[in-house]
């Protein structure tokens, strides 16, 4: 039975090969072989008690060494069976043959073949006409001949595919194969891929491999089409370095620019990840200089409370994503962020140290507007609760080092001192807060240090009302209440490093603070007044809400970053509402109105409808007086299992512009899949646009041919899923 075991083994030859391919459709044909009900039997509920179980209807003594086991011939050893109708045993020559058939099967696969011959002393098998099926994923195929002498294997005319038999819309064919399975390689010659029949990959030689181990040799290559690259074809190449470090090389030709060459090198240890990406073309065709990219990443967990990270990010020229990104958000980047931290947590404290530099982007960015580099960042939290009494306490501090060429510099502390008290029930809780805020700035020229300081009262009242309606539905009431006094202190003297004006919301309405950063705080005697109803069903899920707020001021917000101080009573008022009617339909609409002018200062309208059978309808419009206008509609439509379209329509109706306009096709077969991708979209803040399409032939259990889209259609589609 060894033996038996050793010529099932064969059928891994091609197992090792494969990848659990995707479910298919009920319309497609199933992948295996149909078995009779002797094999049935023989194949059903193996025992792993490690025996050998042999039965058979005759067995006949023939001379001069022969044994002949005929009728339904069923060998069983644990998970391993074996059926014949015949089996032959020569005792001189220590041979297995098989007449009229074989059938085997594990756990994994199941494999017929015309004959088998089974050499005891060479440890070699042989099989004639091979089927195979593996019965975990759908790849399939056939060999004319299969030998197997100790962990090498030879194949002729070998084929597979996760296409059934009878419908075999892709395959992969090779002359001969010589499997390694030893290294986990295998060497095939004269290799084609053939789609409907048609041959449209050659490969004379090619080494792939038959286990999970990574593997040096080439991977797919992609192809697509824009008016600002023409054609971009790439043939990446992956080198196998160590277990836990890898490299992709990765030539691309980019029809209007030239050549480039990518790089990708990735490494793991026990304590660490990093990832470098970088690009590199020489005398760019169409921008006539050197055009080059590099992205690095690295972190260092040192304990489970401390770690580094880091990432430098640089582009040789503010065009580059421009010319070489997909992804309009990339094209709209206005800098890039490169970083070392340093970074320490416990149950009481927190722990930043680092530095930072941009690389400026956008030709809109001045050289007084560009960012500060921090060099360095310190910032430590420590604070402390008891729970029991609902008391906390605490203090945050910061120290910083700004710095920008040809620009004032300055060491700035912030110190802030904090403790709270909380009183909280069911239906409602109380919260005041005092803060001491103290802020020093040591310039780096000839100027005075400045110092500022003050208290930051703030008080938080809320409450909830339930009411019980019918069939166990209920709906709640929560008023809240939040009051912030902050003195005025005059600030115009210190210069902005880092502090921006936040934009006004529904979160603003509980701050202490309508700037970030540290070079304003603002002054604030002001009270927020917000309502909020919910709705729920009788499971507790929330099927609607709105919230309604607005910010009282008591005095004018004389503390700005460069405009006059503000003489108003009132902010907008905020106006939010959510609708979630079911899991296939939901609902907003925000608006800020402007009580003072009478007009909407913002407003954002957006509904979603899905169905059962994965459609997506996505609508929104968003306003900002003077300065957005747009509407944003897009969708996935299934035709049928096999058919779907997609398309996104973002337009700004105040600039006459499309910002992306998006129209795709996908189609699935039963063990491939197709998309089609054309796009339009903008790729710099001047309004430049450029269109692309990018197509796709994805082979189940294989691999994909083509550019991928995938991840365009993803950031979008609200909703996208990729269901081929």
């Amino acid at each position: 039975m060894y033996l038996v075991i050793r010529f099932f083994l064969i059928g891994l030859v091609i197992a090792a090969m494969a990848t659990t391919a995707q479910s298919q459709s009920a319309d497609c044909p199933v992948v295996d072989m149909p078995l009779t009900k002797e094999q049935q039997a023989c194949f059903a509920d193996p025992i792993f008690d490690g025996k050998v179980r042999l039965d058979a209807r005759h067995s006949q003594f023939l001379g001069n060494g022969d044994y002949l086991i005929s009728g339904d011939v069923c060998v069983n050893q644990n998970d391993i069976s074996l059926l014949t109708p015949e089996l032959l045993y020569n005792q001189n020559h220590q041979t297995f043959k098989t007449s009229g058939g074989v059938w085997l099967q594990n756990n994994n696969q199941r494999i017929s073949a015309q004959q088998a011959t089974i050499h005891s002393k060479t440890e070699q098998a042989e099989l004639y006409q091979v089927d195979y099926f593996l019965l975990e994923s759908d790849m399939n195929g056939t060999a004319e001949y299969l030998r197997f002498n100790n962990q090498l294997s030879h194949l002729d005319k070998v084929t597979f595919s996760t296409c059934a038999p009878e419908q075999r819309d892709w395959e992969i064919r090779a002359r001969s194969a010589d499997l390694d399975h030893d290294e986990g390689v295998g060497t095939f010659r004269n290799l084609t891929l053939r789609l409907k029949g048609v041959p449209v990959l050659y490969l004379p030689y090619a080494k792939l491999p038959l286990n999970d181990q990574r593997r040096s040799g080439l991977l797919v290559p992609g192809f697509s089409y824009s008016r600002n690259t023409g054609i971009d074809f790439s043939l990446p190449y992956y080198i196998n370095i160590k277990p836990n470090m890898d490299m992709t090389l990765t030539p691309r030709f980019i029809a209007d620019h030239g050549l480039m060459l990518g790089v990708q090198y990735r490494y793991l240890t026990a304590n660490s990840a990093g990832e470098f990406d970088g690009s590199y073309l020489p005398n760019d065709d169409k921008r006539d200089s050197d055009r080059s990219l590099i992205d690095y990443k690295h972190v260092t967990r040192f304990t489970k409370n401390w770690r580094f990270n880091g990432r430098l990010q640089t582009v040789s020229d503010p065009r580059y994503y421009e010319d070489f990104a997909s992804s309009s958000y990339i094209t709209s980047t206005p800098y890039l962020k490169s970083y070392m931290d340093i970074r320490g947590s416990a149950a009481n404290w927190q722990f930043f140290a680092g530095i930072n530099d941009y690389d400026v982007l956008s030709d809109r960015i001045s050289p007084d507007d560009e960012p500060y580099q921090t060099l360095p960042e310190i910032s430590f939290d420590w604070y402390q609760h008891n729970y029991a009494r609902q008391f906390s306490y605490g203090v945050d501090s910061e120290l910083i080092s700004f710095y920008r060429e040809d620009s004032i510099g300055a060491w700035r502390s912030d110190i802030s001192p904090w403790l709270e008290k909380q009183w909280s029930t069911s239906w409602g809780y109380i919260k005041p807060k005092l803060q001491y805020r103290s802020t020093h700035y040591d310039f780096d020229d000839n100027r005075d240090d400045i110092s500022r300081n003050m208290a930051i009262i703030s008080a938080d009242l809320g409450l909830k009302f339930q009411k019980t309606l019918s069939e166990g539905r209920y709906k709640t009431i929560e008023p809240r209440l939040f009051y912030t006094y902050a003195p005025f202190r005059e600030q115009s003297d210190i210069p902005i490093f880092d502090s921006r004006e936040l934009s006004f919301g529904s979160a603003l309405l509980f701050q202490t603070n309508r700037f970030s950063g540290a070079d304003r705080q603002s002054d604030m005697n002001q009270a927020s007044l917000a309502f909020t109803q919910r709705s729920f069903d009788a499971n507790g899920q929330e099927r609607w809400n709105w919230t309604i707020g607005q910010i009282n001021y008591f005095e004018d917000l004389q503390v700005q970053i460069s405009s006059a101080p503000k003489s108003i009573t009132q902010s907008p008022i905020i106006f939010d509402y959510n609708l979630f009617l079911s899991s296939y339909w939901s609902a907003g609409l925000s608006l800020h109105y402007d009580e003072e002018d009478a007009e909407l200062e913002r407003g954002l309208f957006r509904i979603q409808h899905k169905t059962a059978e994965n459609a997506v309808y996505n609508f929104a419009y968003r306003f900002r007086r003077t300065k957005i206008e747009q509407f944003d509609a897009s969708m996935v439509l299934p035709i049928n299992d096999r058919h779907r379209i997609i398309g996104r329509w973002n337009y700004s109706t105040r600039n006459h512009k499309t910002i992306e306009a998006l129209f795709g096709y996908e189609h699935r077969s039963c063990c491939w899949a197709f998309r089609l991708v054309a796009r339009h979209y903008l790729v710099d803040e001047l309004g430049q646009s450029n269109n692309g399409i990018y197509a796709e032939i994805q082979l189940n259990g294989l691999g994909s041919l083509g550019r991928d889209p995938r991840q365009i259609l993803q950031q979008s589609i609200l909703g996208y899923q990729e269901a081929f």
